[in-house]
């Protein structure tokens, strides 16, 4: 797992910033960069540039070769995935992949020969949160949500979110599925706790086949946002979160 920090340029003139993001611009596919483009707002195309950049930072370093040397394919309705390349060292392996990113901040996640999905949400400020629960939740997600003290749903709320989204992002539906028609393992205590303790509490999924099994897990992250990662479950797995810094981040 990577953890990345999108406003660290914020720290920098104007100038520095612009140079540094059309530095990882160049590290883009024609495709990335057209999505790119296509953000009216300057802050969301920023954010687009610095992640997917970030990404492929990532799996350039996995693989040892060039982050703009790497092709991913992106078909309409699947996951995007590394496409074998004449280049045999990105080719030969079963490296999986998964990236989200919310205001401010991105993860990644990365497994050899396995499933993953990710999800990162800021914390945002919500008038509406007990209609949002029940648009979303599951009749018994909403059951143990309501039952947590008042001051606690808001949190809980957001540990609900992310962890449906990491399961359908890992079982590649995403927004395609009705995350009221998922149960994620949570309890009661797991909602109100800290993530620290939280994050030790394995949550197992069965998944829609019945045949695999999914865990899904707290990442632990900044103050203000909520993080999970799902996998295709394995009894030995071993579990890495790391920082990546973009202002150090090589542009090679």
């Amino acid at each position: 797992m990577w953890r990345v920090r999108l406003d660290e340029l914020e720290g920098l003139s104007a100038a520095q910033a612009a140079a540094r993001t059309s530095k990882l611009w160049g590290l883009l596919s024609v495709e990335e960069q057209r999505k790119a483009n296509a953000f009216r707002a300057a802050e969301h195309r920023r954010e687009y540039v610095l992640s997917h950049a970030a990404l492929r930072s990532v799996l350039g370093r996995s693989l040892g070769i060039s982050p703009a040397l790497l092709e991913i394919a992106t078909e309409a309705g699947s996951k995007p995935r590394l496409s074998p390349t004449k280049d045999e060292t990105q080719g030969s392996t079963d490296l999986r992949f998964n990236l989200s990113h919310t205001r401010g901040a991105a993860l990644i996640g990365v497994a050899q020969g396995r499933e993953l999905g990710v999800d990162i949400e800021w914390q945002r400020p919500m008038d509406d949160l007990e209609a949002m629960a029940q648009s979303v939740m599951s009749e018994r997600e909403l059951k143990r949500w309501t039952a947590l003290a008042a001051e606690d749903r808001f949190r809980a709320f957001y540990k609900v979110w992310t962890y449906k989204e990491s399961y359908l992002k890992a079982i590649g539906l995403g927004l395609f599925h009705s995350p009221r028609e998922v149960t994620v393992p949570v309890s009661t205590d797991l909602l109100k706790g800290d993530e620290g303790d939280s994050s030790r509490i394995p949550g197992l999924i069965q998944g829609r086949d019945e045949q695999a099994v999914w865990q899904v897990r707290d990442v632990p992250v900044w103050e203000g946002y909520s993080a999970s990662v799902c996998w295709e479950y394995a009894a030995a797995t071993r579990l890495i979160v790391k920082d990546l810094d973009i202002l150090g981040m090589d542009g090679d």
